[in-house]
């Protein structure tokens, strides 16, 4: 069977990050074709000419391209599958806040377009599916997941360029002034240890600016990067003690095995889709009211006395997270669902 999957494979967003990790697992394998072209027209024509010689086509992008690239499987009969690494529709509610309802409307009726017409989507977490089968139930049917594959070797070994040299008082995150981050609330709570506890921490956030940086920057203790190179945001977790993701909803989340290899202590949201693949972690390590100033403020002082970087870096599922063993398991379930459908 051939399978031809489309989508953003060089971007560094984290959707084309994981792209580029399930490209990297499938590699040795000779029956797959990964999308090249680099503007709408080309990739149209590029679409016609490997659904018409492969049993089925993967889209692993957000994009209205997928709408044509629908119709033309369709038009060919070919199965299609759809790998899913955010719900814009939520993700535009929470963020834009000048957004009007009938444009959320718009771009839910487009998500609902590819749900309706594939025959499988795969969600980048367990959480996320469980969470789309509940906001999209006339599609749960159609849910599955698969989890975002990294190589924690390669990552292991960009490690060890950095010294490793910890600021007790410096803290960090990424996603800037995102709303759905909720990097503001994590500033209000520094502040308040800062002024209760005399703490004097710092705070990094690393981010395009959206709506809320102009509240973070506003904060004394605050060092604002709107973009960094990949390798300087390494260098940065290296020197920091902890890393705080606080996100309304985060599907998967690379970031927090980055900063675990770089010994960074960890405070995470619950809606994490990562956090399922630590087995080591406690109530104490997660952030359950992602508004609540007290709980994350306490969180982060019980954290200052007691480190837990290693007990979550131990207790990773390596075999679950695995890039290879990950592109593996998406290509059994793309084509055990091509085999039932023949049967």
């Amino acid at each position: 069977m051939k399978i031809f999957f489309v989508g953003d494979f060089k971007s560094n967003t984290g959707p084309g990050i994981a792209n580029q990790s399930i490209r990297k697992g499938l590699f040795k394998k000779n029956n797959v074709v990964f999308s090249k072209a680099t503007n709408n027209f080309t990739r149209v024509l590029e679409i016609i000419m490997y659904t018409f010689t492969s049993d089925g086509i993967c889209f692993c992008s957000f994009s209205k391209v997928n709408i044509i690239g629908i119709k033309i499987a369709r038009a060919f009969n070919k199965k299609t599958f759809y790998i899913m690494h955010g719900y814009s529709t939520l993700e535009n509610k929470i963020n834009n806040l000048v957004i009007t309802n009938e444009e959320i409307m718009k771009i839910n009726s487009f998500e609902k377009y590819i749900f309706k017409k594939v025959d499988r989507i795969f969600c980048v977490s367990k959480l996320f599916m469980n969470y789309m089968k509940e906001v999209e139930p006339d599609y749960k049917e159609k849910f599955d997941y698969i989890y975002t594959g990294l190589d924690l070797k390669e990552i292991t070994v960009a490690a060890k360029q950095y010294s490793i040299k910890k600021n007790k008082q410096q803290i960090v995150s990424i996603g800037g002034g995102m709303k759905q981050k909720n990097n503001l609330a994590v500033c209000m709570a520094i502040d308040k240890l800062n002024k209760e506890k005399n703490m004097n921490l710092k705070y990094i956030v690393i981010g395009l600016p959206y709506t809320e940086k102009e509240r973070i920057c506003a904060y004394d203790f605050v060092t604002y990067y709107d973009e960094l190179p990949h390798k300087k945001v390494l260098e940065i977790l290296a020197d920091s003690y902890l890393y705080i993701q606080n996100s309304t909803l985060e599907t998967f989340g690379l970031s927090i095995i980055e900063a675990l290899t770089l010994k960074c202590n960890l405070l995470v949201s619950n809606n994490v889709g990562a956090i399922e693949l630590i087995k080591t972690i406690t109530k104490d390590d997660l952030i359950f009211n992602q508004e609540n100033i007290d709980e994350i403020a306490s969180k982060i002082e019980k954290l200052m006395y007691f480190e837990n970087y290693e007990r979550l870096y131990n207790g990773i599922l390596r075999d679950k997270i695995d890039y290879e063993k990950a592109a593996e398991l998406l290509m059994f379930k793309i084509e055990n669902r091509l085999v039932q459908s023949n049967e």
